[in-house]
Order: C-alpha cells, then sequence, then structure tokens
C-alpha cells in the first residue's frame, strides 16, 4: 500500500500503516494555476493507493484542494493504480450542507458526488452534514473525531467537568465526550441570520460557578459561535474553560476585529483543534484513529 501526499500528516501516516510514501511535488504558476506531480510514479502501478489532500489553516485554499484531488486521482487512474482512496481529513466545501434560502447549492453534496466518481473510496473527517461515524454509501466513508479528542483529553484529568456544545447539532458528540470522560453536558442553541451571517445564542444556563467546561465545537470559521458560547458560560462564572475544535478555519472576525483564532484563545484557558487543518492549535492527532479505519475498510 502506499501513501500519497504534500506534507507530513501524510508521511506520519504512512509510518503508522506501515505503508509505503510516495510524495507529491506541487507548485503555482504566475496565473494562479496549479501544478502537482508525483514524485515517483512508477511505484503506483498495481498498487492500492491513499491519496491525501489536506489545507492549511491561514492560507486554506478549497478550490486547490478539490483541483489537487480531481488532477492526482486521474493520474492514478492513467498510472493504472490497483484501488485508489481519497482522504480528505478536511472536505473543502462541508460548510453549505443545506438549502437554507430558496434557490442556494448544496456544495458539499456536489463536489462529494464528483470526487466518489475519479475513486474507489472516498473518506473524511467529521463533516457538517455528517456527524457520525459510518458509511453514508459504499464508496463513502465518514470517521468521527470524537474519540480522538477523547483520547487526548484524559491527560487533562478534570474534575467534574461540564461538556458544552455552541451549537445543538453537535451535540450528541458532547454527550459522548461527557460519556467518555465523565461528566456533565449541556448544549447551547444557535440561530444565524440566513442573509447577514449575524449569530445568536441563546439557551438555559445552570450555575456553572467554578466549573471546568469544555466547549467543543465540528469546526470553527469567524469563530462567532464558540465566542458566544464563552460570553454566556463566563456570565455563570465558571473556572476553566477549555474549547475544543475538529476542524480550525482561520479567518479574520470583521465584527471584532481578530483573527479567529486569537478570538478565543484571547477568552478561555486553552484552546485546541485537531490536526485535519494544519494549524497553530492542531496539537491532537487523528492520525492514529484514521490508520486504524484506513487499514480496516480499504
Amino acid at each position: 500500500m502506499i501513501v500519497l501526499g504534500r506534507d507530513g500528516f501524510s508521511e506520519k501516516l504512512a509510518k503508522k500503516m506501515h505503508a509505503k510514501f510516495v510524495r507529491i511535488e506541487s507548485k503555482i504558476f504566475p496565473d494562479g494555476e496549479s501544478y502537482f506531480r508525483i514524485s515517483e510514479p512508477e511505484r503506483v502501478k498495481g498498487e492500492k493507493v491513499i491519496l491525501v489532500v489536506r489545507g492549511e489553516s491561514s492560507k486554506l485554499d478549497q478550490n486547490r484542494m478539490l483541483t489537487e484531488s480531481l488532477l492526482i486521482l486521474d493520474k492514478l487512474k492513467e498510472l493504472r493504480a490497483k484501488k485508489t482512496c481519497l482522504l480528505l481529513p478536511y472536505i473543502p466545501y462541508a460548510r453549505q450542507d443545506k438549502e437554507f434560502l430558496k434557490g442556494e447549492t448544496i456544495s458539499i453534496k456536489t463536489f462529494r458526488s464528483i470526487l466518489k466518481e475519479k475513486c474507489d473510496l472516498l473518506v473524511n473527517v467529521t463533516s457538517h452534514d455528517f456527524r457520525k461515524e459510518g458509511w453514508i454509501d459504499r464508496k463513502t466513508y465518514v470517521m468521527d473525531a470524537t474519540d480522538s479528542i477523547a483520547e487526548f483529553l484524559k491527560s487533562k484529568k478534570f474534575k467534574d467537568p461540564v461538556f458544552v456544545a455552541p451549537d445543538m447539532g453537535v451535540n450528541e458528540s458532547v454527550e459522548k465526550l461527557a460519556k467518555s470522560l465523565g461528566g456533565n453536558s449541556l448544549g447551547f442553541k444557535k440561530e444565524r441570520d440566513r442573509k447577514t451571517g449575524k449569530i445568536r445564542t441563546s439557551g438555559k444556563i445552570p450555575n456553572l460557578r467554578g466549573k471546568e467546561l469544555v466547549i467543543y465545537d465540528d469546526m470553527v470559521s469567524t469563530g462567532g459561535t464558540i465566542h458566544n458560547a464563552l460570553k454566556l458560560a463566563k456570565k455563570t462564572g465558571a473556572g476553566k474553560i477549555i474549547c475544543v475544535t475538529i476542524h480550525m478555519i482561520s479567518v479574520l472576525n470583521k465584527k471584532h476585529g481578530k483573527n479567529s483564532i486569537d478570538l478565543i484563545r484571547d477568552e478561555c484557558d486553552e484552546f485546541l483543534a485537531t490536526d485535519t487543518i494544519e494549524s497553530e492549535v492542531s496539537r491532537i492527532s487523528v492520525i492514529p484513529d484514521l490508520a486504524k479505519t484506513l487499514l480496516k475498510i480499504f
């Protein structure tokens, strides 16, 4: 088996799976066009190949990730790879998973459909439309990152912690964390204005005075959802607060004039993310669980 990729994440995954690692060379032409090359094309023929396409938080280019996926998968077919798996730890265009306003495109549905036609298996970690682990269809598998996060948080040795969902949509994952680590869970209700994007967070908040809190969301972009939850939690006198996300997309929060990582980090005791996207807060690795999953299903 071969793991094909451009970064240390791919190389570590290959090592964990006891697979060969082959690097992808890349560059951007002056006009913005992307260039990719499989560095050792002769090794691909007759092999099962896992193509890893992963972004960086501070300069996440989702269009380039899709271009890389499509071009390399076509090249692997041309080079006669035995079987191909596309691993997108964070799958591009995952935000738009429903038609909230009439006439909107459902981007994740469209791109997932295109990508899975190019490979034998499409794998990603927790996306907006499928947060639970398992098969979506015979060619698509989603891995839940909650177990990886729970394993990392065990070292924190919490005392009667409270796990908070800033968006009720991830409440099941929060309950899973609470059960795994021993603690209670609660969820806030998030409402977003579909035209302006403004977020309103509400919910019945118990007395959290002195409690250790873990606020957990699947994706952070502007940071507005977690920031609102932080403000509500602080009003009740909560003690130590840790914020955790799976996918960290670092962008400017225009309302507060801060990068989203700084916005959250300035308001809590610790901010952690997984390494599905490379970021300065990516301290939780999904590689061990991904390696086990891929060896089982591919």
